[in-house]
């Protein structure tokens, strides 16, 4: 059967249709219309709790032309705070984290709690007018921890993040990504819009085009596409098959072979019967998992063998398999519509081992669309393989012999996700003349 796409609520279904046109990608008036109505009205991943192990660690999240900085406070909670210092406006902290006593600004030494409270003044009899700490501690973010990832949102009078994800919680909560341990982080420079990122990441169309290795390992032609409320969508691929359609080999595969090795299996077994290797997986699983140091209880055996893709807006990717979850997010650049940060965390469920176990966190890796072109860094044969295109494909929306995208059926996500996007940017438009409405988007 071809890919199908489904509404998972009926308010899953957007009242406009978003036209995807090249100034949406290219655009200045647009990138600002998204930053102002929502980046900063929106809930966005902006890092791992397990970086805030003990009170003092932070890290800093950069988005756009923000930086917000998460700290563990001294009772143990999770702060968020704008990085910029209440007396002159300096950025506070430089480095992307680490551990401290107290957030100290270089330049004038004003010094605030890991809560944000103003703690020390140099001088402070200096000021005549008095120095009011309540008025001048920090500036703090709506901030929530959800499967031990840490989400902010700059509208403080925004609904709760399980209200914004909805049945999405309850979908990935056997996963229990709290329990994975970070294995790489990574940051590859783009020159693309993040939305031309986002939509790379929402469809199968180019697989067998750009990705021919899938066909050896999952049946990305019968994709299932959920459609969800706010934006969010996602996407089941079955896993431990070969694309049917193309001839059913004999044997399997050698990427099949290799994800079969640490279970213990012998491809031999499956000579002839390839067809047959995706419940044995299953059935495997269930029967070795404890003695692996696996717990698979909570998960269904669709679960255990498929791949499960999960798009929540607007810009975070999660590939989900039982032992493995990768976090992809592309993050606008501050002033340039035809660049972004692309992020990449690898997280793994660790087989069940003494305390202290744990591998120390990996140091992140920063590099650009060229260092992966030429072969120096990987993110995974199959993102590398994106990456090598999304240059052309954002230089290609600039040209005048190009409008606006076509879709096909199977490109159902996309077009959900620009919907969304839409209804966020027209909802919150903030006056007649917005720049979105002088563009003609609306």
């Amino acid at each position: 059967m071809p890919q199908t796409t489904t509404y998972t609520e009926a308010a899953a279904k957007p009242h406009l249709s978003a036209r995807l046109d090249a100034a949406r990608y290219t655009s200045r008036a647009f990138m600002r219309a998204e930053w102002e109505r929502m980046w900063t009205r929106t809930w966005l991943l902006a890092g791992l709790e397990q970086d805030l192990k003990v009170p003092g660690d932070f890290f800093i999240f950069s988005i756009g032309p923000e930086s917000i900085l998460i700290t563990r406070t001294r009772e143990g909670a999770v702060a968020a705070l704008y990085n910029v210092c209440q007396h002159r406006g300096n950025r506070l902290l430089a480095e992307e984290r680490g551990c401290l006593k107290a957030i100290t600004c270089p330049y004038h030494g004003w010094s605030y709690d890991l809560d944000g409270r103003l703690r020390a003044v140099p001088d402070s009899e200096r000021f005549s007018r008095g120095v009011d700490r309540e008025v001048l501690s920090l500036k703090s973010v709506k901030v929530e921890v959800w499967a031990g990832l840490v989400w902010v949102n700059m509208d403080s009078d925004a609904a709760p993040l399980s209200a914004f994800l909805g049945s999405i919680v309850t979908d990935l909560a056997p996963y229990h990504f709290e329990r994975m341990a970070l294995m790489e982080d990574q940051t590859v420079c783009l020159d693309a819009n993040w939305k031309t990122a986002v939509d790379n990441f929402n469809e199968q169309y180019h697989v067998d085009f750009l990705h021919p290795q899938h066909a050896s390992f999952v049946d990305c032609a019968n994709a299932v596409n959920h459609l969800r409320p706010d934006g969010h969508r996602s996407v089941a691929v079955e896993g431990y098959v070969v694309n049917p359609r193309y001839p059913i080999p004999d044997t399997l595969p050698d990427l099949l072979k290799a994800s079969i090795a640490p279970l213990g299996m012998n491809p031999d077994d499956f000579r002839g019967r390839v067809t047959a290797l995706r419940k044995a997986v299953q059935q495997k699983k269930r029967q070795t998992g404890a003695s692996l140091g696996y717990d698979y209880g909570e998960l269904t055996d669709e679960q255990l063998s498929d791949v499960w893709q999960y798009d929540l807006f607007p810009n975070v990717i999660m590939t989900v398999q039982a032992e493995e979850l990768w976090i992809m997010r592309p993050r606008p650049h501050p002033t340039q519509p035809d660049r972004c940060y692309f992020d990449k965390w690898t997280l793994r469920m660790l087989p069940r081992a003494p305390a202290g176990a744990a591998p120390d966190r990996p140091d992140r890796q920063v590099f650009t669309q060229d260092e992966v072109i030429a072969g120096k860094y990987t993110m995974n044969i199959t993102i590398d393989q994106d990456i090598h295109l999304l240059r052309q494909m954002q230089a290609g929306l600039h040209s005048r012999g190009f409008q606006r995208a076509f879709l096909n059926d199977d490109e159902s996500r996309v077009q959900h996700f620009h919907d969304w996007l839409d209804c966020r940017l027209q909802t919150a438009q903030a006056a007649p003349s917005s720049p979105a409405r002088d563009m003609g988007v609306f």
